[in-house]
């Protein structure tokens, strides 16, 4: 069967695992991928996008691949291009169904199937379910009963099927395939990589934390072996040649025991610098030191608010400031950098909640700082909280279903200062970089009404929440959007599709 894929933006490596699990099961599998330049804050230039990457060039290769099923995977901020490129699909290829699946979907099944483009949804883990949709479409059996997906049949009824047990052990998977994504140069020096699926946290902003009460019954949280990750790990580095790896982990370091065997192993095999993510509560002397023996550079740590109150009360973040602190004097104590996460726009918090983020990083000695703006991702706990408290109106929160904003660019909570959480949001990276006799002058800026130069300056903080990834996006790009229309037309399946005819003839 023939299985076409699409993702924009990034490497994305739960996509990257179903792409390895349906060619392991002998499926023929292609990628569309759109770079998205502007997706992530970096340079968007549309006629360029358009000219490396248009609706033309996708039809075209989705039409000469000849896909037996469409396949997406959404998050929130996606789902809008999403739905528009699958309405697409359906007029030029209507007899190929179309399954969606991803955090979007499965947080909001009922809006998402009700979509005409959409035949089928996957909730949750996609590589079982796939396999047996594709098994019972080439033996043309009805696929209504598959577990994990809703499936609509030709009267329009929706058959909502019960969810499969979780994938475990992890080892049971092949690793991602990243070829697909290589083909598109989306691959950097820096290649990201995760040893788990899940988080050991439930915080109330994050959709780990739908996640984790739709599978009450059962751990979420599974972590792949040593042995498992080296492997994966040690074809990565043969075949790619990254100079870095990225653990994309919620919370990479969390298993002590796990880590004294995976340091070992990773100087031993791999030897290249890497990134991972902790919390104030991981972030033990014990840990930092095995992170640091293993290669670790750089960690992020997620502060998101300089209130206790806040953190406690609204993100189940019992995490005193004396904690927060001392995770950062240690982090700094075993030379890593840190690159501390904060989030502004909360309900409830006020200017002076905002600049209490400003003052507890000044003492954490981060490297470098990230900002952004609360966005109430469906189905989370802070997201009910906002409605229930009249901070989100039911018209903006149905914006938010179908993917408008993003944690970078829109404050959606009805507050009385929302120009201050796009101003403290704009100059929290760059106060983390300027030397202190500039900081008086940024905070006269502070008080000024929102307006240009507060702008002005958040584009100037982009390269500085991550200025290597930033440097690296920049260099690559040149060769990223090249490979993307290279791969978009320079493909072999008419040629392919030729030669199997002729054979099987």
């Amino acid at each position: 069967m023939r299985v076409l894929f699409y993702y924009r933006g990034s490497e994305h490596i739960g996509v990257e695992s179903i792409i390895s699990y349906l060619k392991s099961k002998g499926h023929l599998v292609e990628l569309i991928y759109e770079p998205a330049l502007g997706d992530n804050g970096y340079i968007d230039i549309p006629f360029l996008n358009n000219f490396f990457y248009n609706e033309k060039l996708i039809v075209d290769k989705a039409i000469r691949f000849r896909p037996d099923l469409i396949a997406f995977s959404a998050i929130t901020n996606l789902y809008m291009p999403i739905k528009k490129l699958a309405k697409k699909f359906k007029k030029v290829l209507p007899d190929v169904p179309i399954i969606v699946g991803g955090i979007h979907p499965t947080s909001l099944p009922d809006e998402t199937i009700k979509e005409d483009c959409f035949d089928m949804i996957c909730l949750g883990e996609g590589e079982g379910a796939m396999e047996d949709l594709l098994q019972q479409m080439r033996e043309k059996r009805s696929y209504n009963n598959i577990k994990n997906l809703w499936v609509k049949d030709a009267s329009g009824q929706v058959h909502k099927n019960p969810k499969r047990p979780l994938i475990r052990p992890l080892e049971s998977l092949p690793d991602p395939d990243k070829s697909l994504f290589a083909k598109y140069g989306v691959l950097t020096s820096r290649i990201m990589v995760m040893t788990t699926r899940g988080c050991p946290f439930a915080c109330t902003f994050c959709v780990n934390n739908f996640r984790n009460a739709a599978y009450s019954d059962e751990v979420y949280l599974r972590q792949r072996s040593v042995p498992n990750v080296m492997k994966d790990l040690i074809n990565i580095k043969k075949t790619y040649k990254p100079k870095r790896f990225r653990f994309e982990d919620d919370v990479f370091a969390f298993n002590q025991r796990w880590l004294n065997e995976f340091k070992v192993a990773y100087r031993k095999h791999i030897d290249l610098p890497f990134h991972c993510y902790v919390t104030p509560s991981t972030a033990k002397d014990e840990i930092l030191k095995s992170l640091k023996e293993a290669g670790c550079e750089s960690v992020s740590m997620g502060v998101q608010s300089g209130n206790e109150a806040i953190r406690a009360k609204l993100l189940h973040r019992k995490h005193t400031d004396e904690l927060i602190i001392a995770a950062a004097k240690r982090i700094n104590k075993y030379g890593l950098k840190l690159i501390a996460e904060f989030i502004f726009g909360f309900p409830e918090e006020t200017p002076e909640d905002m600049w209490k983020s400003f003052e507890l990083n000044d003492k954490l000695g981060a490297y470098n700082t990230a900002s952004f703006i609360f966005y109430p991702y469906p189905k989370t706990e802070l997201a009910d909280y906002s409605i229930k408290h009249g901070y989100l109106t039911k018209e903006d929160y149905d914006k938010i279903k179908e993917g408008y904003g993003s944690y970078h660019t829109s404050c959606w909570l009805k507050l009385p200062y929302k120009d201050e959480v796009y101003k403290y949001n704009a100059l929290l990276p760059v106060w983390n970089q300027i030397p202190k006799f500039l900081k008086p002058l940024l905070k006269k800026i502070l008080k000024l009404k929102y307006g240009f130069i507060h702008k002005f300056i958040y584009m100037l903080s982009v390269p500085l929440i991550d200025f290597e990834e930033f440097m690296i996006r920049i260099k690559d790009m040149p060769r990223m959007i090249l490979q993307t229309r290279k791969a978009l037309i320079n493909d072999d399946w008419d040629k392919f599709y030729k030669e199997v005819s002729t054979i099987s003839h």
